[in-house]
């Protein structure tokens, strides 16, 4: 598959799995609310640099492990198949958690951490970035600058959501609805996954 494909198909799965609501868009809506955009920007520099640094470590773990081990990326593949269920289910039966989050001041620290811990780095790293990401610097390069793109403007609507709920109350029920939608799409992705080890 050439270099532009793959990329291009990575970036539409990875944008679904971002705007899935977990640790970290939780403290960017949470810092959203607090202290808006201008005061949540640097937060998304921290998300960047969480996810950069667990991918690569997870990424290029995997991929020198597997080397004698072929049969490993098909159980990490079902693996993340079953947490994208548990993703769509906790998206479309908790979409009430964007407005029952906490307005706590939120540090560069805590969404760092948290990116670093997200589940998700694992998944992107393992079923979501192309192999040959990990295999070639150039390449690795070229995918994390597609996800970084990805990510930034994934990120400013998250922290910008809060200013949202809290000055146009008809937000709320749009973006459930939206995030509904979302997590049908997560659902067939993550059927798709199955069926690519099962057909193989």
């Amino acid at each position: 598959m050439p270099i532009q494909e793959a990329l291009l198909k990575m970036s539409m799965y990875v944008s679904l799995v971002l705007i899935v609501p977990g640790p970290t868009n939780t403290l960017l809506l949470s810092s959203g609310l607090k202290v808006g955009l201008r005061g949540t920007w640097p937060l998304v520099v921290a998300e960047a640099l969480g996810y950069a640094i667990a991918i690569a470590v997870w990424g290029f773990f995997l991929s020198a492990f597997a080397a004698g081990r072929p049969w490993l990326y098909d159980a990490v593949k079902l693996a993340s198949s079953v947490y994208i269920f548990f993703l769509a289910l906790r998206m479309w039966t908790h979409s009430r958690v964007l407005q029952d989050v906490s307005i706590a001041p939120v540090r560069f620290r805590d969404v760092f951490v948290a990116t670093m811990m997200n589940p998700k780095a694992l998944l992107f790293s393992s079923t979501l970035f192309p192999l040959e990401a990990f295999r070639s610097a150039h390449y690795f390069a070229w995918a994390l600058v597609v996800f970084l793109v990805v990510l930034a403007p994934i990120g400013v609507g998250w922290s910008s959501l809060g200013g949202l709920l809290t000055s146009q109350r008809a937000w709320a029920a749009r973006t459930s609805t939206l995030l509904r939608g979302a997590s049908l799409v997560l659902l067939m992705f993550s059927g798709t996954l199955v069926y690519s080890v099962v057909n193989r």
